[in-house]
C-alpha cells in the first residue's frame, strides 16, 4: 500500500488564485474537521470559517510575510480552551493534539479537493481573534488559508517575496526518515 495521494502530494503552497472554491467545499472542509479524533470525543476544538467582511478583517491582521494569504477565497481558525479537554496528570494539556487532528483533517479534505491548505501562525493573534468575534479564554491556534494553486510566475507574482517564489519551483524538502523516526526504541537522531 502506498502513502495517500492527499498526503504525499500535500504542500503548503504560497501562489493562489482568488477564484472562489467550489460549491460546499468550506462545508465540506469544516465538516472533516469535526470527524477528527478527540480524547474521551470531547471534540474541544472551535472552528471559525471566515468569509465574507470576517475574511476581510482577519486579513488584515497577517503579518507581511503572508501577504500571499490575502487572495484566499477562505481562511479557517482553529481555536481551543484547554480545560475543555483531556488534562493528564504529567502536564499534558491534550486540546493542542486534538486541534492538530482537527486541522489535518480539514488540510486533508482540501488536498482531496485539490485546494491549498496552508497553515499559518504568521497573524496578530489579539486582533485575528477580535476579527473572528472569538471569547478571550479560547487560544487561536493556527489559520488555515484556503485556496486554489495559483501561478507565482503571474504578473504580481500571487504577492510572494523571491525566496517564496522560489520555493514554489523547488522540489519538497521533508528531514530523513531517520532523523525524525525511530523503529523500536528511542535513539539518539542526528
Amino acid at each position: 500500500m502506498e502513502i495517500l495521494k492527499e498526503i504525499s502530494g500535500r504542500r503548503s503552497w504560497r501562489a493562489l488564485s482568488e477564484a472562489a472554491l467550489p460549491e460546499g467545499a468550506a462545508r465540506r472542509i469544516v465538516q472533516a474537521g469535526i470527524l477528527a479524533p478527540s480524547c474521551y470525543n470531547n471534540q474541544p476544538w472551535r472552528i471559525t470559517a471566515a468569509e465574507g467582511e470576517t475574511l476581510l478583517s482577519l486579513k488584515d491582521t497577517l503579518s507581511e510575510g503572508n501577504a500571499w494569504a490575502t487572495r484566499a477565497p477562505l481562511i479557517i481558525a482553529v481555536a481551543v480552551r484547554e480545560c475543555d479537554d483531556c488534562r493528564l496528570e504529567d502536564g499534558r494539556e491534550y486540546a493542542l493534539f486534538d486541534a492538530g487532528l482537527c486541522a489535518m483533517n480539514m488540510i486533508t479534505q482540501a488536498t482531496a479537493e485539490s485546494l491549498v491548505a496552508h497553515p499559518i501562525a504568521g497573524y496578530n493573534p489579539k486582533k485575528a481573534k477580535a476579527a473572528l468575534g472569538l471569547p478571550k479564554d479560547l487560544v487561536l491556534i493556527a489559520l488555515i488559508v484556503v485556496a486554489h494553486r495559483g501561478d507565482p510566475n503571474s504578473a504580481d507574482g500571487g504577492l510572494l517575496k523571491e525566496w517564496q517564489k522560489e520555493s514554489e519551483t523547488s522540489p519538497r524538502k521533508r528531514k530523513p526518515e531517520e532523523e525524525v523516526a525511530a523503529f523500536g526504541r528511542w535513539s539518539e537522531l542526528s
